[in-house]
Formats: C-alpha cells, structure tokens, sequence
C-alpha cells in the first residue's frame, strides 16, 4: 500500500514539490519561533516572581526576625520574675526537696506566658545538677536528674547554649517526646527550640538553662497562610539541607532537595531548575538573619506554562492562521509561477511527438522569459533547419542527377560512338578495343556504385579514362600531367568534379581541332584543407572576363559561357561542393601566365 505522504513528496508536479517544501520550512520556522518565544515569555515570568519572591522573604525574614527578637525580650521578661529568680538563687545548692517544693511557683508563672503568648507551646527550666521543670499549658513534667542525663545534658543543643552564654540560641528538628515522652501520634509534633544559659542575678555562676519551645505550625503559619499549594511548596531549611518548617507538615524533619551550604552571606538570594527525579520546577533561595537557617520555594514549571496560557493560545491562533495565509498565498502565487512551465512544458510534449514550430505566446519578465524565449526560437529554428535540410537533400539529389547526366549525355556518347564507327572502317581493330575499353572504364563507376564520394585515386583513374577517349578525337594533341602526392590519393573527394573543369579546359582552350593543349593536375594542402589545381595552355581570359567569373561562382549562379565551353558544369562543380562542405570551399579561377587554372578547395577527407 503506498505511503500518501510519500507519493506527495514523490509527486512529479512541480507546484506540489514547491507548496509542500514552503510548507514544511514555514512550519519549522513558526514552530522555532514559536518554541523561543514561549521560552523567553516563561524565563520573563520566571525573573518576575523571582523579584516578587524576594520582596516576600524579605517581609519573612523581618517578621521570622521580629518573632525572635520577640522571644529574645520574653525570655528576659521571664527569668527577670520574682518566683523564677527564687527558683534560680543558688539552685545548685538545693535539695531535691526544695526543687520541687518551687516547682508550682515556676508552673504558674510558665503558664501566664503561655496564656498570654500563645505561640509559645512549652517552657523548661534545667538544672544541671536536679533535672528539669516546666512544660506546656496544659501539662506539667518534672525530670529527675538522670532522665535529662540521659536526654538533654549530653546533647548538641545543651552544650552549645552553655558556650554561647548568654546569647539565644535556635534549635530545630526536636520533637515534643524530646521533652515529653508521653506523647505521642499526632500530639508528637516538631518544635523550635530557643535557649539560653541562665542564673539569679546575684548568682555568679550559669547554674541553669531556660528553653522556650515555639510549635512548627506556629512558624510556618508566618509564610504558609496565604500559599496557595498548587504554586508551590515553601518551606525553611538548615544549612546542612534538613527541613526545620514546610508548608507541608510531612516534609519536616526530611532533607531538603537542595543544600545551599554554609558560604553564603545573610540575606544571599538566587534560584536554579531542578530537574531531578523526575522533579521540574524552579527553587528560590532566601538565607535568613537569624539561626543560619533558608528560606526556600519550590515552584513546579507547569505554573509558568499555567500564567502564559493566554499566550500560548494566541501564539497557536496566530500559527494557524500564518500557515494557512502561506498556503494560500504559496498556492495562487505558484500558481501564476508555474503556469508559464506548464505551458512550455505542454509545448515541448507536442515538439516530441512531431510538432514543429510551436511557440509560448505568454513570455514573463523574467528568467524563467528567458527559457521561453530560447524555446520559441530553438523551435522556429528547427523548422527552418527542417526546411533548409530538405532543400539541400533535394539539391543534391538533383545535382548528383544532373552530374550523372552531364556525364553521360547523348552528345559525347554520339560523337564516341560516331568516332568508334569509323575506326571500324578506317583504324586496325585494337584502336577500336582500346576506345571501348575506355569507354567502360568510365561508365562502370556511374552505373556500379551509389555512393556519391569517392577517392582521389578513383577520381584520377576516371579522369584518365576520360583523356584516353578526347585523344581518340584529337589525335593525341592532349597532353595529360598529374602531379599528385601518394599522401592524398586516399582523401575522400565529391566523384566527378575534375571531369567537368577538364573538359572546360579543352572546350576554351583549343583554337582548333588541330591545336595541341597540355592539362596539368596539381594536389598540395595541409592537414585541414585539400586544394586541387587544373592547369591549361590554352588561349585563357582577360583579367575581367576572370573576376565576372568568379563573383558568379561565389554567388552560386550559373556563369556565362565561356569561349567554347557552356558553363554548366563549372557551376555544378561549384555548387556541389558547396552543399557538402559549406562557403568556405568551392573552386575559382586564379590569374595564369599562359592558358587557365582553376583552384578547387576541399576538406581533407581520409
């Protein structure tokens, strides 16, 4: 079964070939185009919410600042309290007793903030040599000594807040079971964890640690009220990659696809395509003042194709109708292109099946006018090629006929049958053999061969024959000389051209039966051109009879008779050789001291 496609491809009119190869490049211009255009609107959105992307970390940062900062003024609010500073006075010298017995004092204090701060999930107090104390609004823990041993005064966060005394430091990824291991589930969430190194005012020595635990949702309600999911996730990463706060609870606690690291400058901004795992989306980065810690945005690519849809529809509307204007456009201009090569095609099947002579009337101003133009004249010229062949076929037939005649006409064979009747009565008997012998040897090549060229060596053998006979009739007063090189006996010559100008010679030469005439045939040339010469010492011509002559003879006109001779073998001579080899060759008549000659140019012929 044939492919459609690839009989369209394979089609043999020219203005299918052309509409569909303009259709194709069109297409892959339009849909590059296209494709960049989309791609240049989507990195402009991508820069554009890059920028409004900044100015909202930036209003994070601040208020993720302000909560800190708030919590910094808090928690010396806190420990500046007459029931906590009791608790504090010399904790490390108190009883394990005492430390209880101050534990309900902490707990309302703990839970005034609490009531009155309700971002604020827990609060601890440690002591380092009695446990700890504290907890959440609605549960109250005390830790002995070797619980927290266990949990709290070996830990990372413990050992930092006692060297960085007595700065607040943030600590993330804790769960409520670090300090409450009752629960559990979906009360068991992630905390913020600030803390300090404390002591009474007049204590000298950092005896206790203050914690104040702010709930995950708390914080990521900050960024995350306003977030529609679809744009994206956002969430605030650790320098390490470990997610501290999402947008989606399930991601805190798990490592973050991109690791910022730790070399950036606070407030350090910038954005990559990530296209890992399958994942294609855009993430911002925002390094926050405070804790070392990143705030980051992943944003699925899908959203910019979402915000340029209005563009992508207007960019197929316009690709649509742009192919189907070149389609039209393509096909009526194609149309009026073609239709000059349809016609000279249409002409040149006539020309191949006889029709000569047909033209295109319509020839555009083109290149394409050009051809057309070169068709009619080509066709018109064949025609006149066609005729002008024709005629000199017939020309030659006729004169080779007329040469057949002219050889052969009734006035010599009269005379030399008339001459052979009375050697029959006055000669011996050989006489009369060798006449007919002869006149054999002349009449064999006319009647025995077709051809109309022959050699030179043929054409001399004849022209002997010939002389044989005339000086039966001139009692030998005919003295023949041939002065022919062995190197042109074999050139192809027109039969029967030295004959005539040899008879011409003995017709104009002679005064008188009597008179003795010598005739020399000369041959020389080159490799190009042959040129024969018949040379007589008869009486000859003035100088004017000459060039009347001759300017017949370049005409191709029959001359006037000359003194004795007719004339019309010279001009069949002449003309025969024309037609065969063109102008340039032919004979004339050159001046002579005594007599005539007459120079006969020919082609060389082997």
């Amino acid at each position: 079964m044939k492919n459609p496609l690839r009989s369209l491809f394979m089609s043999r009119q020219l203005r299918t070939q052309l509409i569909l190869y303009i259709m194709i490049i069109s297409l892959a211009v339009m849909a590059g185009a296209s494709y960049f255009i989309y791609s240049f609107m989507q990195n402009m959105i991508k820069i554009q919410n890059e920028r409004l992307l900044y100015q909202q970390f930036q209003q994070l940062d601040h208020n993720i600042g302000g909560l800190v900062t708030e919590i910094d003024r808090l928690s010396m609010l806190f420990l500046r309290d007459d029931h906590i500073q009791r608790f504090l006075y010399k904790i490390s010298e108190k009883t394990e007793e005492e430390f209880l017995e101050s534990k309900n004092d902490v707990q309302r204090v703990i839970a005034d903030f609490i009531d009155n701060y309700n971002y604020i999930d827990s609060i601890y107090i440690t002591a380092n040599n009695l446990g700890a104390v504290g907890g959440s609004q609605k549960r109250t823990l005390v830790y002995d000594r070797e619980a927290w041993q266990q949990s709290f005064f070996t830990s990372e966060p413990f050992r930092q807040t006692i060297e960085q005394y007595p700065h607040l430091i943030m600590h993330s990824g804790i769960k409520k079971s670090f300090y409450n291991p009752y629960l559990t589930g979906k009360d068991d969430g992630y905390l913020i964890s600030l803390m300090r190194g404390t002591r009474a005012i007049y204590d000298p020595t950092t005896s206790a640690t203050l914690i104040i635990n702010i709930d995950e949702r708390y914080l990521s309600s900050i960024y995350s009220t306003a977030l529609n999911r679809e744009e994206g996730d956002m969430y605030i990463a650790s320098a390490d990659g470990k997610v501290v706060s999402a947008s989606e609870a399930d991601r805190v606690g798990t490592k973050s696809h991109f690791k910022p690291g730790t070399d950036l400058a606070d407030g350090a901004y910038g954005s990559l395509d990530d296209e890992k795992a399958g994942r294609s989306m855009q993430v911002v980065y925002y390094k926050l003042h405070n804790g070392g810690w990143y705030l980051l945005k992943e944003i699925p690519l899908s959203q910019y194709a979402d915000q340029i849809v209005g563009v992508q529809r207007m960019l197929m509307l316009v690709f649509i109708v742009s192919v189907l204007a070149i389609f039209v456009a393509s096909f009526f201009w194609l149309r009026k292109i073609i239709k000059p090569l349809n016609q000279l095609s249409g002409k040149m099947k006539d020309m191949s099946r006889g029709e000569l002579g047909v033209t295109v009337d319509h020839v555009p101003n083109n290149e394409l006018g050009t051809v057309i133009r070169r068709f009619n004249e080509m066709s018109l010229s064949m025609v006149e090629l066609v005729e002008k062949n024709n005629e000199i076929q017939e020309k030659k037939r006729e004169l080779e006929l007329e040469a057949l005649q002219y050889q052969i006409n009734p006035h010599f064979l009269y005379n030399t049958l008339n001459m052979i009747r009375w050697m029959a009565v006055i000669v011996k008997a050989d006489n009369i053999v060798h006449t007919i012998v002869a006149l054999g040897n002349i009449l064999r090549p006319v009647f025995s061969s077709k051809d109309s060229m022959c050699t030179l060596r043929d054409e001399l053998s004849y022209l002997d024959n010939y002389l044989k006979i005339i000086n039966m009739r001139f009692n030998n007063n005919i003295t023949f000389t041939m002065d022919v090189d062995e190197q042109w006996m074999d050139c192809q010559v027109p039969r029967f051209i030295l004959q005539p100008l040899v008879e011409n010679s003995i017709a104009s030469g002679r005064q008188s039966e009597e008179f003795a005439i010598q005739i020399q045939i000369r041959a020389e040339g080159d490799e190009q051109r042959l040129v024969l010469s018949v040379t007589d010492s008869g009486v000859g011509m003035d100088q004017h009879t000459l060039e009347q002559l001759n300017e017949k003879l370049a005409k191709e006109e029959s001359p006037k008779s000359t003194v004795g001779g007719s004339g019309i073998g010279l001009h069949n001579v002449n003309k025969r050789i024309r037609l065969y080899y063109g102008s340039d060759y032919g004979i004339h008549f050159v001046p002579a001291e005594q007599g005539a000659q007459v120079i006969v140019i020919l082609p060389v012929h082997r």
